[in-house]
């Protein structure tokens, strides 16, 4: 911060046009230093904005885009969104915002300049390749909506007008969000050999998500009763594995599992401590239920280029970790017929009722659920 406003913005004439000015000082130094901030043809125009600023609802008027998006909205989010999301602002701002937008006055964005910076993002001419995917340009107009809607909150714009725009249109995915039940059968039955083959017929019965699965512990199974407690994951910060806490308090819940999927685990178990012994590790010292070949976390983009190999020599489309959570989810809601209780076993956000309310115990419409969807797999 280069200098802190502390006295009440006054309005003077000068050389024929009209100056709001306001006093502050350097907060490193402590010295007194006074900004201009606007010059207008009336007195009337001058005084509504030191009024703006004197009740904090305005900055200058030749404030930028870039200025308060980098200096203030960036600011904002420092230490109150998760570093990768902060990662994914500072993409958005720094690749994509400033460099085409951030010159222009914060006051001046219309809709029509927006309508051109989405065409300057995702058009290209004829056989060369836009600046950005339909995907991404749709990301970056709702980091810069959300920047926008707090400079409205925050006084310096009358309304948003990325609410006036229109994002592109997506393309279609080319690859499969999801596997019918005979391909996930398929699927499992090519792999039933493979070292992480627990990992995907978890990820097929409860719908757990990537770095939930690799964030399990096996103190957080308990396979006498059938529940899987899910209280962490293994997640990509700056592309390194890092294990966090989950997001909200829907993702921490508590899953029942078939007597299937229990065989599988123990099995798994036993091929874990076996491969351990190999390595010369403490079996009893092993936390995680997936782990690497040489003991360690499983990097979770790994985990994808080994389903897309997999799923290749299965003979099935190829797929993405998500993608069992998809076919979990489209296979729990034809056999178990609630929705809202796939919405709990998946941990969704929006659900009312979390499975988190209960401690060692698990409703006995979770259960069936479990025992239905392990059936499919049997």
């Amino acid at each position: 911060m280069e200098w802190v406003p502390h006295d009440e913005p006054t309005v003077q004439r000068q050389r024929g046009k009209w100056t709001v000015r306001q006093g502050g000082y350097d907060p490193s130094t402590g010295r007194r230093k006074v900004r201009q901030l606007g010059t207008f043809d009336t007195k009337r125009a001058a005084t509504e904005l030191a009024k703006s600023v004197a009740a904090g609802r305005a900055g200058s008027a030749d404030e930028t885009v870039e200025a308060f998006v980098v200096d203030v909205w960036l600011r904002s989010k420092e230490g109150r969104v998760e570093q990768s999301t902060l990662d994914q602002y500072r993409w958005a701002v720094e690749r994509h915002i400033v460099p085409l937008i951030g010159a222009v006055r914060l006051r001046d964005l219309t809709p029509e300049i927006l309508d051109d910076w989405i065409v300057d993002l995702n058009g290209a001419l004829e056989g060369e390749k836009p600046r950005l995917g339909a995907t991404s340009t749709r990301l970056v107009r709702k980091v810069l909506s959300m920047a926008l809607e707090e400079a409205v909150q925050r006084g310096r714009l009358g309304r948003n007008p990325v609410a006036l725009t229109q994002p592109p249109r997506a393309k279609r995915a080319t690859t499969r969000k999801s596997w019918t039940v005979d391909e996930a059968k398929t699927f499992l039955a090519a792999n039933r050999e493979h070292r992480l083959y627990a990992l995907f017929h978890l990820g097929l019965v409860t719908g757990l998500r990537r770095g939930e699965l690799l964030g399990l512990r096996w103190s957080d199974l308990d396979l006498d009763h059938g529940t899987v407690e899910v209280a962490q994951q293994l997640a990509v910060v700056r592309g390194r594995p890092v294990m966090k806490d989950l997001k909200t308090e829907s993702s921490d819940r508590i899953l029942a599992i078939g007597e299937r999927a229990v065989e599988v685990l123990e099995e798994h178990r036993t091929r874990q401590a076996a491969e351990h012994v190999v390595l010369g590790l403490d079996t009893s010292a092993v936390e995680l239920v997936f782990t690497s070949e040489v003991g360690g976390w499983i990097d979770p983009n790994n985990v994808g280029r080994i389903m897309e190999r997999l799923a290749k020599d299965a003979g099935v489309p190829r797929l993405t970790p998500k993608g069992l959570r998809h076919t979990a989810q489209s296979i729990g809601r034809v056999v178990v017929g609630d929705d809202k209780i796939m919405q709990e076993r998946l941990g969704h956000a929006d659900i009312g009722i979390t499975l988190n309310t209960y401690t060692h115990t698990v409703s006995e419409q979770h259960r069936r659920a479990g025992d239905l969807i392990d059936g499919v797999f049997e």
